[in-house]
This record gives C-alpha cells, sequence and structure tokens, in this order.
C-alpha cells in the first residue's frame, strides 16, 4: 500500500514538475509536496495505530494461552477404598491315576502279561500308577481272582506277596492289608515290595 502510494506521488510529481515547468509556478509545486507530505504523514499515523491495535491483541492471545497451559492440579478423592485384587495362583493339575491288572506273577516277581482291562480267569492283581513307571498293587477281591489264584498259591500268590494266617481252607476273601509296590524295568512291571495279604 505505501509502495503504491510513492509510485504514485512521484509519478504525480514528476508530471507537477512539467507543470511547474511549463508554468513557471513554484508555489504550486511547494503546495502540492506539503499536501503530500500531510497525507504521508496521516497514513504513518494510521498504519502505527493499527500496529499497536494488533499487539495488543496478540499480547492478549498470548496471556490467555499461558493461563490456559497452567493448570492447577486436581485432587481426586475416593469415597471406596479400592482393595488389590487377588489373584489365586491355578491348582496344580492331579496327577490321573491309571490302573492295570496283571496275570499270574513270574518266580523273579515280575509280571510278564499286563492289560488295561480285567481279563475274568486270567487277572490276579490290580496295579495302580500316576506316572506310568511307578505304582501300587493289590489282589482282585472278586470270586474269578481268588480261584485262579488258589490254583497254585506258591506260584501264583508268593512270589510277589506275604500271606499271613491259614492257607489251609478254601478262602471266601483275599484282604490286602498292605499294598505292594512295583516298577517298571525293561518293560515289565517289577515287585519292589511284596503285598501282605491274608485269607477270610
Amino acid at each position: 500500500m505505501a509502495s503504491n502510494f510513492f509510485s504514485n506521488m512521484f509519478s504525480k510529481n514528476s508530471e507537477d514538475g512539467e507543470d511547474m515547468m511549463g508554468n513557471g509556478s513554484e508555489n504550486h509545486a511547494f503546495s502540492l509536496l506539503q499536501d503530500r507530505v500531510r497525507t504521508m504523514q496521516k497514513l504513518i499515523e494510521d498504519i502505527t495505530k493499527r500496529l499497536e491495535v494488533v499487539e495488543e491483541k496478540l499480547s492478549e492471545k498470548e496471556k490467555e494461552s499461558e493461563e490456559e497451559s497452567v493448570v492447577a492440579p486436581t485432587t481426586i478423592q475416593l469415597d471406596t477404598p479400592i482393595n488389590p485384587v487377588e489373584i489365586s495362583a491355578p491348582e496344580p493339575l492331579k496327577p490321573q491315576t491309571m490302573e492295570l491288572y496283571l496275570a499270574a506273577p513270574s518266580a523273579d516277581g515280575s509280571f510278564p502279561s499286563v492289560s488295561s482291562r480285567e481279563q475274568i480267569g486270567k487277572s490276579i492283581y490290580v496295579l495302580s500308577t500316576q506316572d506310568g513307571m511307578n505304582g501300587t498293587f493289590s489282589i482282585i477281591d472278586s470270586n474269578d481272582a481268588i480261584a485262579t489264584a488258589m490254583i497254585s498259591i506258591s506260584q501264583f500268590l508268593k512270589p510277589v506277596c506275604k500271606v499271613n494266617g491259614s492257607t489251609a481252607q478254601y478262602p471266601h476273601h483275599i484282604i490286602t492289608d498292605e499294598v505292594g509296590t512295583a516298577s517298571k524295568e525293561g518293560g515289565l512291571w517289577k515287585v519292589v515290595r511284596k503285598a501282605i495279604v491274608h485269607f477270610e
């Protein structure tokens, strides 16, 4: 705006100069220059006032943004206390017990024949194991198992059991007083400790 004003002023001055030279009127030229100077002064004053207004607005905006950025810390009060969450550890999985049915033992106290199901007329003992390597065994308390065991007490019972009491009469039950223990060795279940039984 100011550059346009000055360029207009100089172009008018050149025209006026030609008039002055043409007319030879120095007073007329001087009065034109005074008018131009007054107009310029007014323009400068107006621009200065506008700049002051802009500066004031800018400073107000800066103050507002500073006040907004400084936020007083707020405290939150809870009516009810917060209890920490109690997380209980999951219970360890109980190992599953597997039952195996054993036929007549060998003379060395091992069981050469093992089945996952009771075989009538063949199975005499039941073995319980959790790890598949160690277990406890007892005589199956059934008529079929007793009949099979009584075929030969010395061959079917004594290699893996200690028999208490009389064996003279045919028993109705063979009671396991203390279970025997066995472990798996080379693919065979072998007696570690004999079971203790008696006849009734």
